[in-house]
């Protein structure tokens, strides 16, 4: 198997279970903190190696996915931590996810 192909899939299913936390967590059913967790484990990991491995024209959009993703550790610990405002760190992720997906690739 190509090893892009398992690394796509990989961070698909990262981002399926990222959402099935956040998902788990505003129904208020108990777990949802380790699926979220779980989720972001390989989504993090490759978006670090893809701004390790990118080309210098590629690198600052790789840093704003790789800080996106930071803003998604700082959710889990706050739903860790029961506290409210994880929601504003989902939310920075969604804009900073959301601004690199808008941009122009050269």
């Amino acid at each position: 198997m190509n090893i892009l192909r398992f690394l796509s899939g990989l961070y698909y299913a990262g981002m399926v279970l990222v959402l099935s936390g956040i998902i788990m967590h505003l129904s208020d059913i108990s777990g949802a903190q380790w699926v979220f967790a779980t989720g972001l484990i390989p989504v993090l990991g490759i978006r670090v190696y893809n701004f390790i491995i990118s080309a210098p024209h590629r690198k600052r959009l790789n840093g704003i996915l790789m800080t996106s993703a930071v803003f998604l550790a700082a959710a889990v610990f706050a739903i860790y931590h029961e506290r409210s405002y994880w929601i504003i760190f989902v939310a920075v992720s969604a804009v900073l996810d959301g601004y690199v997906s808008f941009r122009k690739f050269t």
